[in-house]
């Protein structure tokens, strides 16, 4: 497919842009969490209620 092509000539950040274009414009994206989720879940690291993991930690974790 020739659109593929163009893409995969962009460069990353193009890509990216592209990619978040896409997903931004489709109904019930996933769009990851709200602002009111995030201000949560640092205070809960920052109360030691959920203590952060290291990057290493996380991949073992999802299985990559």
């Amino acid at each position: 497919m020739e659109l593929q092509k163009e893409i995969t000539a962009l460069g990353e950040e193009e890509r990216s842009g592209l990619a978040s274009f896409i997903l931004s414009s489709l109904p019930n994206a996933p769009l990851g969490p709200d602002d009111q989720e995030v201000v949560k879940r640092e205070n809960e690291m920052d109360s030691g209620k959920s203590p952060p993991i290291s990057y290493a930690e996380f991949r073992q974790a999802v299985g990559r």
